[in-house]
């Protein structure tokens, strides 16, 4: 193959079609023709076309998304280098590293293309469904809940596929851990949910740090083990020839064009497109206004998967915005804004308090409570001690005092200027909630009347949280193997996507938390079980 020309190649990024005209635009793009005067006016009409896209004459598509991404609309036909692979997997992370092992033990030659100079990961606790200790009535109940807890939208299939498999393939998780010798890592507290006619026990893999350090450990063993890593090589096009996903378009570190030729199939495992604000502007509007945990995360498996003929998951896209490090966050003790006001029913659950603090100055608030917090806590049927959901141990709270997450004073005064809390308002918003507390009943928010416990106990605490977004679960819609559908709800062959750039999976308008560690154990499970099928077609 010739060399590239890189003085002209766009760092843009695109938002295809979704439809039929994407399909015919993108055949003949990555095909490296330019579509013939049919396709030509079959594209500009944009049947189905998404708003603010324009579709060019010569194939070409241009839309705010353009700003943010990788991806090239422009069709790429001339590459520096062509190199070969059975299955090649777009991202090394959360799901992409399980995914390339996966196929590697099924006996595929794999590449790995990171846009990044290494994995990354996030997120620290993975959930599996421990089939031995469930009813099978109660495992079909808990498939239910889920899908009812995400707006009804998810695909049930996906949601039986994790419920079944969950646990073999965390199994394996772990056992691939351990025969590196990585062992930062545990059984969390189980989630037993409990129904009429049965239980599903859920039980989680709690890592000591993140999901970076077993992500990392595991990619460097892939590449041990024959996987082939291209890290600083984003993914900008997928090859198609007569509508078949034939491989990838990397860019290199040495800035030319590289094709990886992918025999068995293309996994997209890229993650979310929080850092895209023209995505977020169109699938997730309310989540524009927080700040970002994560960088880089601009859809560009999402992007190249739709100039390719797939289209996103309908309905709604779940969003991911929580408070942070600290204690507390599920327990309905009494938050203030950053003015020092009251401005909600504390009782809300936590996984949606973000669409409140949506519209509050800078988006943060400040949990208040005092030296009685462990009793109301426990009067009110929790456990200020579970890890995951409270960190209420005398021993956390004492060392989130230490390290400065939580502020103690001897005074509402003195708490509220250490909190950097207007004085005069936080005490008289602690007066007035006191007076709540006493009369019985929330006549300001209505929050449940066995929560308004008052805040007149010292040490008092303040708990400062601002909300930014974790990630945007959400992407192509996909069959249970991960293979990506076109328009008209038929597979895309060779295309296939898993983790965070899949979907539907979730749909309600704030991340469910009735589980705990389900995100990262939906990613880990979906990109092995991806991983296994691509090898095996």
């Amino acid at each position: 193959m010739g060399s590239v020309d890189t003085a002209h190649m766009s760092r843009r990024g695109f938002l295809a079609l979704g439809t039929t005209a994407a399909a015919t635009v993108a055949a003949a793009s990555l095909a490296g023709c330019s579509p013939s005067g049919e396709a030509k006016a079959d594209a500009a009409k944009g049947s189905g076309a998404i708003d603010g896209m324009a579709v060019y004459a010569d194939g070409r598509v241009s839309a705010p998304e353009l700003e943010s991404s990788v991806a090239v609309a422009e069709p790429i036909t001339e590459y520096a280098e062509e190199l070969s692979f059975d299955v090649v997997v777009v991202g090394a992370g959360t799901t992409g590293i399980p995914a390339a092992l996966a196929a590697h033990e099924a006996g595929a030659k794999v590449a790995v293309l990171q846009k990044e100079a290494n994995p990354v990961a996030q997120g620290m606790l993975a959930a599996r469904v421990v089939k031995g200790q469930s009813a099978e009535a109660g495992i079909a109940a808990y498939i239910h809940e889920m899908h009812e807890l995400n707006a009804h939208q998810p695909d049930m299939a996906l949601l039986k596929e994790f419920a079944d498999t969950s646990e073999e393939v965390l199994d394996w998780y772990e056992a691939k851990l351990a025969e590196i010798g990585f062992d930062a890592c545990k059984e969390s507290d189980s989630m037993d949910h409990v129904y009429e006619d049965g239980n599903c026990y859920v039980q989680g893999l709690l890592f000591s740090d993140s999901m970076q350090a077993p992500t990392t450990a595991l990619a460097e063993q892939a590449a041990k083990d024959g996987v082939e890593f291209f890290y600083n090589t984003p993914a900008v096009q997928l090859a198609v020839e007569d509508g078949k996903v034939t491989g990838v378009i990397g860019f290199a570190e040495d800035g030319a064009y590289k094709k990886f030729s992918a025999a068995k199939g293309v996994i997209l495992a890229t993650g979310d497109f929080q850092n895209n604000d023209a995505m977020l502007a169109k699938y997730v509007p309310d989540a524009l206004v927080f700040n970002r945990k994560q960088i880089n995360k601009t859809g560009d498996g999402h992007l190249i998967g739709l100039l390719a003929g797939a289209v996103m998951e309908p309905g709604g896209h779940s969003k991911m915005i929580h408070g942070g490090k600290g204690c507390f966050r599920e327990e309905p003790l009494l938050a203030v804004n950053v003015n020092g006001e009251r401005f909600m029913y504390e009782d809300v659950p936590y996984g949606a308090r973000n669409t409140i603090l949506r519209d509050q100055p800078e988006h943060r608030m400040v949990t208040l409570f005092d030296a009685n917090y462990s009793d109301q806590i426990y009067s009110w049927g929790s456990d200020p001690t579970v890890p995951t959901v409270a960190n209420g141990t005398p021993e956390k709270i004492a060392a989130f005092v230490e390290d400065g997450t939580l502020l103690q004073a001897d005074s509402i005064e003195e708490l509220a200027q250490a909190a950097g809390l207007p004085v005069e308002a936080t005490v008289a918003t602690v007066e007035r909630y006191n007076e709540l507390c006493e009369l019985g009943v929330d006549l300001d928010f209505g929050k449940a009347s066995k929560y308004m416990k008052p805040v007149d106990t010292p040490p008092f605490y303040a708990m400062p949280r601002e909300y930014a977004v974790s990630a945007i679960p959400a992407g192509l819609l996909v069959d249970v193997n991960g293979q990506c559908k076109n328009a008209e709800g038929e597979p895309i062959e060779g295309l296939f996507a898993a983790g965070n750039c899949s979907g539907p999976f979730y749909g309600a308008i704030d991340y469910s938390l009735s589980t705990m560690g389900l995100s990262v154990g939906r990613c880990i499970v979906f990109g092995y079980l991806t991983g296994t099928h691509v090898a095996s077609v």
